[in-house]
């Protein structure tokens, strides 16, 4: 037990923080077992969304580390809602690219995978 009850923690924002990097690698894990043959059926519903979905854009590694550069202390601050920064740049499908939401800057596959992430537009 700490002396405050944790409310240092809340009022710094630590655990909205710790929950959205725990549904990240959760994203991941799940996206990496999916690769390996596990289905995960709420993430191919998730999925068929946001391909159709207007808020899609196609960046390579370099382009996402350039905007991820570009507002390396505001994502810190706000990781928990990244849709209140700058949009990430409109990019059509090519190849080597991964699929990045707009509003949220989420890597879509990793996000989808994550039970507890919901849609930045309520589409899901």
């Amino acid at each position: 037990m700490s002396c405050c009850g944790g409310k240092i923690k809340q009022e710094l924002g630590i655990i909205p923080k710790v929950r959205k990097i725990k549904n990240i690698a959760e994203g991941f894990a799940k996206l990496a077992a999916s690769r390996a043959g596990i289905d995960f059926k709420y993430a191919k519903e998730r999925f068929a969304v946001c391909q159709s979905c207007e808020n899609i854009t196609w960046l390579k590694d370099v382009e996402f580390a350039t905007w991820l550069n570009e507002n390396k202390i505001e994502v810190l601050k706000n990781l928990e809602s990244l849709e209140t920064l700058s949009d990430l740049p409109i990019k059509p499908h090519r190849a080597l690219t991964r699929k990045y939401c707009l509003k949220c800057k989420c890597n879509i596959m990793a996000k989808i995978h994550s039970k507890e992430e919901k849609c930045t537009e309520e589409k899901w």
